[in-house]
């Protein structure tokens, strides 16, 4: 078990494991799973679990626009009606509207703000918050070649293009609880676009959304690769063997590995 590791180690295993979800996973049970490891982590049971999803089509609204120093409204209008399909959902995370649903690429990544590594900031979640900008610039520069991706002060999310017109192509928006993260990013990949239109997405025009098969093609674009680069990335400077090892299992066996997980009394 994790923590009979961590007693006879004396200190945390560094190398965080690295879930892919089958199917697409609806918004709320995505957040059962979520709660379920984040307590997990909290107590020190687990290590850092990043989890790669696909959610049903769904628009969430988080706590509220980023502050940008001018006064406006909290949250943009809901949209006036929703497609057939598509579930609306409050949600716990920083930020406003946003859209989720088939070819974007959702990550959650359950981590501890313990200070273990530049991915893991001691009680700093703008350091956090930083950090995973830069990882996202760093994937899409060394393993998409796409050099201006780029992060805006006030914008949390990384941005493409021109720095006149930039696009939005990752969107980051999290919650914390007893210093671990959860909820997460979104980089649109091979999915459809217009359903930003039904909405402002995080205080934005909707045509600033753009997708990374606009940019390399939508076989290079594909979910395993970016997965896959993204796991490398993250590991590089944490492990000697930056090789990533990814467990592909559906929502149940994820909730069944949890529940197996071992408790402290009186948790």
């Amino acid at each position: 078990m994790y923590q009979q590791e961590l007693e006879q180690s004396g200190t945390r295993p560094q190398a965080p494991r690295f879930w892919s979800l089958t199917g697409l996973v609806g918004y709320d049970e995505a957040k059962v799973l979520q709660q379920k490891l984040v307590d997990l982590r909290a107590q020190e049971l687990i290590p850092d679990t990043i989890l790669f999803l696909e959610h049903r089509p769904v628009i969430t609204r988080g706590r509220g626009l980023q502050w940008t120093g001018v006064r406006r409204e909290k949250h943009m209008p809901q949209p006036a009606f929703l497609p057939a399909g598509t579930e609306f959902c409050e949600s716990e995370r920083g930020g406003d509207l946003t859209w989720h649903g088939p070819g974007q690429l959702v990550i959650y990544p359950i981590c501890k703000l313990d200070g273990s590594s530049a991915l893991n900031p001691h009680h700093d979640i703008g350091a956090f918050l930083r950090a995973q900008e830069k990882l996202f610039c760093r994937v899409l520069s060394d393993s998409y070649g796409i050099t201006s991706a780029r992060t805006r002060e006030h914008a949390t999310g990384v941005w493409v293009g021109e720095e006149a017109a930039p696009r939005k192509i990752a969107s980051i928006g999290i919650a914390v609880r007893r210093w671990v993260i959860w909820h997460g990013h979104a980089i649109n990949l091979v999915n459809d676009l217009k359903p930003f239109h039904l909405i402002s997405p995080c205080g934005f025009q909707p045509e600033v959304m753009t997708r990374l098969a606009d940019w390399v093609g939508e076989v290079r674009a594909s979910r395993a690769a970016f997965e896959r680069a993204f796991a490398e990335a993250w590991l590089q400077g944490q492990c000697r063997d930056p090789r990533a090892d990814i467990t592909v299992l559906s929502l149940d066996a994820a909730l069944r590995r949890v529940a197996r997980s071992t408790v402290s009394p009186g948790t």
